[in-house]
């Protein structure tokens, strides 16, 4: 088959040190499957904030992979109106030039951006091809969380045609998928669809770690020793208004003399506000930012992988697959999906954000009992075998793809 992936907001994986996320897994996946994959990209990088290519650009990343980059207008920051003018820019090039493309047998578009999922599954319809919509976040739902209460009913009024947007998206969409049941959920309900076989959620997931297979790394080579006689906390992720280990600063100098060591990893808008916390706190090590390569090392120097989330919102990032990766029993103030898993699967504890004494007690529980350590531990990587090794996940993504394009092509 030949098949469009549209997903601008993750890296292009140009290079050895980029790190490969959902999509370029994905077409991977799909490429090593015989499959040729033409993934529709921005030419500007979400992360870096700066440019991958000066203009409209298409390149062969490897046999079975091409891109087309479309030049947008570029953004300082993630929820800006240039963001907003960026993705209409980007949306508006793909809606003139994707009929004169050779067409797809299926499309897999991503949201957001929901102005570009929209324009595809326009095409998709007008041309019968199947298309299916990733759900990736509540947009513009989410934007009603940055604004005053009393000023919501007005922006909705105002962004009415993007509600329509999103809900016309949803319903034509031959089928949904995502990354969490809540967002399925979400889009479902927007929709007035049902949960059928064709409506699917495929975790994030990561790669499973071998721990025997994992090299030393130099500039880390102290944790080791540390993790021989502590038991180590460990938070690994950019500092910011989602995840700031400040908090980890507070709870390390109240446990200070107790047989536990906590490695903050990563770097943000924080950082220099952790790196004072720290000072003069022995049982902390800051190791700056960690390399994609590093990661593995430190996981298997940590015993616990803590998510400390200053606010009270539903997520599933990311770094939940590292640490389960790795093992590892995650201690979370996150609500939604992830809260349910850890305590229906028991592998490890939620605590109410911000609440410093509820996330003393839960590593003292884990530090203290070795048994029920040992048991969540074994859990996790149970759990990880069965739900969140992206391999897996990736290849039931793929059949998934191959199943839509042969029913679909079978009811015309």
């Amino acid at each position: 088959m030949h098949i469009w992936l549209i997903q601008t907001g993750e890296p292009v994986p140009i290079g050895s040190n980029i790190k490969k996320m959902r999509t370029a897994i994905l077409a991977d996946k799909l490429v090593e499957r015989g499959h040729s994959v033409l993934w529709w990209v921005s030419a500007f990088d979400h992360f870096k904030k700066g440019w991958i290519f000066k203009k409209d650009t298409e390149l062969t990343l490897k046999k079975g992979l091409k891109i087309i980059a479309l030049r947008g207008f570029g953004y300082r920051k993630n929820i800006s109106f240039a963001r907003f003018i960026d993705h209409r820019v980007i949306a508006f090039k793909f809606k003139y030039k994707a009929p004169n493309m050779s067409k797809p047998d299926i499309i897999v578009a991503s949201t957001p951006p929901y102005d570009l999922a929209y324009e595809t599954v326009k095409i998709a319809k007008y041309h019968h091809i199947p298309v299916i919509v990733d759900v990736r976040d509540e947009w513009p739902d989410i934007f009603l969380d940055h604004i005053p209460s009393c000023m919501r009913n007005l922006v909705k009024h105002i962004l009415f045609r993007d509600f329509k947007l999103v809900r016309d998206t949803f319903k034509n969409a031959t089928s949904l998928v995502s990354m969490m049941d809540h967002l399925l959920e979400w889009a479902l309900l927007k929709a007035k669809r049902e949960k059928m076989n064709i409506n699917k959620t495929f975790y994030i997931g990561a790669n499973k770690l071998n721990f025997s297979n994992i090299k030393p790394i130099e500039r880390f080579s102290y944790l080791q020793e540390i993790s021989k006689n502590k038991f180590v906390v460990t938070f690994i992720g950019t500092f910011g208004q989602y995840y700031n280990p400040l908090i980890l600063t507070e709870i390390a100098k109240k446990m200070s003399g107790q047989n536990i060591h906590f490695i903050i990893g990563g770097d943000g808008i924080f950082f220099n506000q952790v790196k004072a916390a720290c000072k003069d706190i022995k049982n902390i090590s800051l190791t700056g930012w960690v390399k994609e390569e590093e990661i593995p090392f430190m996981l298997s120097v940590s015993h616990v992988g803590i998510i400390p989330c200053p606010n009270s919102i539903t997520a599933f990032p990311n770094k939940a697959f590292t640490y389960f990766s790795g093992g590892l029993p995650v201690v979370s103030s996150l609500n939604g999906e992830l809260k349910k898993i850890i305590e229906k699967y028991q592998l490890g504890f939620y605590y109410p954000p911000n609440n410093r004494d509820t996330l003393i007690e839960c590593i003292t529980k884990l530090q203290d009992n070795p048994v029920l350590y040992k048991k969540m531990s074994e859990n996790v990587r149970k759990v990880f075998d069965e739900m969140f090794d992206a391999d897996k996940i990736y290849n039931d993504y793929a059949e998934h793809i191959e199943k839509i394009e042969y029913d679909y092509s079978k009811s015309q």
